[in-house]
């Protein structure tokens, strides 16, 4: 009876001991398969939506109506004011240089229109725009804490329109508006281990010229479902 338990037990410690190296060689091959993954959060500084104006020049490609025209004439609009591009961003680390992810953002301009004869605001002009921008990003300076580096996106953007809206409660049909999101960064630079702050100068694009904000790094072996 005691050889039998005897055993039963040897044979039990070996499983156990059999089971724990086997997911210790399973966890090991999944934090080698995973990659480090990436979200952002931040604020662009004038990014070019579709009704951005440069000199009194606009995307517009179509000539304006005759009714156009003559509103004009009767009005003249206000500062422009924007909320900025306001972006989430999700990558993952393919090597040790290069991040592949996308970026969804979101810009909110307004202005008010007023009267030529009386100066009053008779009205506002609204834009809501959103754009979808994947984005490939180089890093050619790669630290523990530091990490520098360029990057290109290239998407598709969203602007809904609302040129006039009326105090007296009027307004127009919105309009819809399809282009490219185009974001070309020369610098960035991010500082932080886990948790970082990043900001991107030298850009151009509908993601902003200068870009600002906070994000968080996921490395595999910190994952709970892996432990």
């Amino acid at each position: 009876m005691f050889r039998k338990l005897l055993l039963i037990g040897l044979v039990a410690a070996v499983t156990v001991t059999e089971a724990q190296g086997q997911r210790s060689n399973w966890n090991k091959y999944y934090q080698k398969q995973l990659p480090e993954a990436e979200v952002r959060f931040s604020h662009g500084l004038l990014p070019l939506t579709y009704d951005f104006e440069f000199f009194d020049w606009q995307w517009d490609l179509f000539p304006r109506s005759v009714s156009d025209q003559y509103y004009d004439l009767q009005t003249y609009r206000g500062n422009l004011y924007s909320t900025g591009a306001l972006s989430m961003a999700h990558s993952v680390k393919v090597a040790k240089w290069l991040e592949m992810g996308a970026t969804l953002s979101y810009v909110g301009n307004f202005r008010n229109i007023y009267s030529t004869e009386t100066n009053n605001a008779i009205g506002r002009e609204t834009s809501n725009s959103i754009f979808f921008t994947p984005t490939m990003r180089f890093a050619w300076f790669n630290r523990e804490w530091v990490r520098m580096y360029s990057s290109v996106g290239l998407g598709i953007g969203m602007m809904i329109k609302h040129p006039y809206s009326t105090n007296a409660g009027g307004a127009t049909e919105p309009y819809i508006e399809w282009g490219p999101s185009v974001q070309l960064t020369g610098f960035g630079i991010s500082v932080g281990k886990r948790f970082f702050w990043f900001s991107e100068v030298q850009t151009i694009g509908t993601l902003g010229v200068f870009t600002t904000g906070f994000g968080f790094r996921v490395t595999p072996d910190k994952r709970r479902w892996q432990r």
